[in-house]
């Protein structure tokens, strides 16, 4: 689901980033360079793909932790705490979310750079610069981001990302499991 979610976020994630860092002046400025010329959809594919590093480890991570907790709360006998009521499903969510949003983190930063890399400069002569010009994929933006800046570089934002996924995991999961237990109760899946 992650990878193909991916194919249409990639994308977007592209337009709105050019936007915020006013490469481009609109959305639909953003568009066109994305999808017109060759060197965009050339980015799109780079970002695409460091999208699909941090989507799918993200979406395991969060089912992976809300399911686990949800199992070791209700298999464990010294705890008494419905873990299938909203309220408790949102808090659990909420917790997977912000942990695997924190976990993906540095390939959401790596994803970023290659989105807002610039594919064309000149350097101090006025010259095009070869190695500046060459866009860098997930493995040599990584290696950039830690030569140049260090491995803190890596969790930049990560208070951002944690704050938005949070919430939005534990909204999503809760409907998840409001559906499942429906769906359950009312024998939807055979």
């Amino acid at each position: 689901g992650e990878t193909v979610g991916s194919i249409i976020r990639a994308p977007a994630e592209a337009i709105k980033s050019l936007v915020q860092t006013k490469q481009s002046d609109t959305a639909l400025d953003a568009a066109r360079r994305i999808l017109v010329t060759p060197e965009g959809r050339q980015n799109m594919i780079r970002s695409w793909s460091a999208s699909v590093t941090r989507d799918v480890p993200f979406g395991s991570i969060q089912l992976a932790v809300f399911e686990w907790i949800k199992a070791y709360i209700l298999n464990n006998p010294n705890i008494d705490f419905d873990s299938s009521t909203l309220t408790a499903e949102a808090i659990i969510g909420a917790f997977a979310g912000g942990f695997g949003s924190f976990l993906t983190n540095p390939a959401d930063v790596i994803t970023t750079r290659i989105i807002t890399q610039s594919t064309a400069t000149t350097n101090s002569t006025g010259s095009s610069d070869e190695e500046e010009q060459k866009p860098l994929g997930v493995v040599g933006m990584g290696l950039k981001i830690y030569k140049e800046e260090g491995i803190g570089a890596f969790f930049t934002g990560w208070q951002a990302r944690v704050g938005y996924w949070a919430p939005a995991i534990s909204i999503f999961l809760t409907c998840y499991c409001s559906v499942r237990q429906a769906g359950i109760k009312y024998d939807l899946f055979p």
